[in-house]
């Protein structure tokens, strides 16, 4: 039942202040790269999680980063300028409350 245990460390005391989810939609030809993908975007370091999904869009990434131009080139050079990326949505993350329900 219990698949681990995890530090909750405050990206932005960590010098990341800036969070935001980002979805992506691969490319109908990357479609046999997407474990190769989530691999290679989860070893980058602003990545905190990769979300692998079905519906309309493949992940959602949620990153932490230095500065708001720190977030632009991270989707400008990892997702937009990778070839397999057909979509990206950039969204903000004002505040991130965890829930407190036990299960």
């Amino acid at each position: 039942m219990i698949r681990g245990f995890h530090a909750d460390v405050d990206p932005a005391a960590l010098g990341r202040p800036i969070q935001a989810m980002i979805s992506v939609r691969l490319q109908s030809h990357a479609r046999g790269q997407i474990s190769d993908f989530a691999t290679k975007v989860a070893a980058l370091p602003e990545v905190l999680n990769v979300f692998f999904l079905a519906g309309a869009v493949d992940f959602y990434l949620h990153i932490a980063a230095t500065s708001t131009e720190n977030l632009r080139d991270f989707v400008v050079v990892n997702l937009s300028g990778n070839p397999d990326v057909a979509l990206t949505e950039t969204n903000l993350i004002f505040e991130h409350l965890r829930s407190g329900i036990s299960r």
